[in-house]
């Protein structure tokens, strides 16, 4: 009985001790994770920041930096970069703070206000202008919202075909496109005209 209670005394020392470590890494592992999430959203407050956002003159820039220094605070509103449909190419250029990069069909990136922007080609006007990241706000809606808020913020679609719905506004066109199944918003055009 003695040689069996040694046995049994070992093996169960052993479990508490196997089972002390897995509770100790546990315990620690949220900890170290909430580290890890804590400096991912940090890295990611910082990394918008840091994007610098389209300036129409002095005092939409103070405006805007302000909007867009915080995750915390109101997204820049769409109609900063609606305004601009009808502008020309070269004075669009001048009001972004940075160098574009050009695109397929004469068009321009400017990556770190985030937007895609092509010309009427006779013209040489700004007529559409692209835009996917989520910080936009289009009337209470954002891209990733379903296209349920888009309606609530637009009103009725001029238009609805194969996941891109159209919505008067001003003198151009709101262009929403969405995921048909999930009915998520992806990205949206501001046009000058319908098409």
């Amino acid at each position: 009985m003695r040689k069996q209670f040694n046995k049994m005394t070992a093996k169960l020392g052993a479990i508490t001790i196997v089972s002390l470590a897995l509770i100790t890494g546990c315990s620690s592992s949220p900890g170290s994770a909430n580290n890890t999430t804590s400096q991912t959203a940090t890295e990611m407050e910082s990394s918008a920041a840091t994007q610098e956002p389209l300036v129409v003159d002095s005092q939409s820039e103070t405006a805007v930096s302000e909007q867009t220094s915080s995750l915390d605070k109101e997204a820049v509103s769409f109609e900063t970069y609606f305004d601009l449909l009808g502008t020309g190419k070269q004075d669009f250029i001048d009001k972004m703070n940075e160098k574009p990069n050009a695109i397929d069909e004469g068009g321009l990136e400017f990556e770190k206000a985030g937007i895609r922007v092509w010309f009427q080609r006779n013209a040489g006007t700004v007529s559409q202008i692209f835009l996917q990241a989520n910080q936009v706000d289009f009337n209470g809606a954002r891209i990733g919202d379903k296209i349920d808020k888009f309606k609530t913020a637009f009103g009725d679609p001029v238009s609805d075909r194969n996941g891109d719905m159209h919505f008067k506004y001003k003198t151009g066109y709101v262009s929403v496109n969405y995921d048909t199944q999930t009915d998520d918003t992806v990205a949206v055009y501001l046009l000058s005209e319908d098409f």
